[in-house]
């Protein structure tokens, strides 16, 4: 019986010593930080991007600047462009065609006055050969009493280049309008102007 009491009595000792709690101690000091791993090495630069032809608008401008007719009173004017794949687009594209003479951009087709009785007709075509976009600025008429077109000095010849996409404008809110007017409706600056690269035939 003795021996029961006593298996009771230690068996309950363990329980309240198992149950009691005492006093946490501090918390110990924050070990030290450990070594990150180093950067990997930085993966090569890509190649530089082409610049591009145009604005966000998709059309383009490009100029002659100064420029002086040729034998049959024509300016010539376009550029080469290096991704054969856009000879259709450039092929398709709409076309504004502008002559700066006193001062003035003359829209083509249509008349320019270079001053005085000096007055040309003039229209235009424009195609793709290869890799270069042209466009010729045909005289089809002048005021003067002569036989052979006499010759023109532009200021500056302008062209803007609308791919097909944007080609219905023409005939909406681009229609008639000036230069200056053309150029703001497709939200283009003197900044996106480019120089004609081919300039003769």
């Amino acid at each position: 019986m003795f021996k029961k009491l006593l298996i009771i009595a230690w068996v309950g000792l363990v329980a309240v010593s198992v149950g009691c709690k005492g006093d946490q101690g501090d918390v110990g000091p924050q070990g030290a930080k450990g070594d990150a791993g180093a950067a990997g090495p930085a993966g090569p630069a890509g190649p530089a991007g082409e610049d591009g032809e145009g604005s966000g608008s998709g059309a383009f401008v490009f100029t002659n600047g100064a420029d002086t007719s040729d034998v049959d009173g024509s300016f010539y004017s376009g550029f080469t462009f290096t991704n054969a794949a856009d000879a259709e687009v450039y092929e398709n594209a709409a076309v504004m065609v502008y002559i700066k003479a006193q001062g003035v951009y003359w829209p083509v087709p249509g008349v320019v006055s270079f001053g005085g009785d000096k007055v040309s007709n003039y229209t235009f075509v424009h195609g793709v050969e290869g890799t270069t976009f042209f466009l010729e600025i045909i005289t089809t008429g002048w005021a003067e009493d002569v036989e052979t077109p006499p010759v023109r000095i532009a200021q500056d010849i302008k062209v803007i280049v609308l791919p097909a996409a944007l080609e219905g404008r023409i005939n909406g809110e681009l229609k008639n309008k000036s230069y200056e007017e053309a150029m703001s409706a497709l939200g283009l600056t003197e900044s996106n102007v480019k120089t004609a690269s081919v300039r003769s035939k």
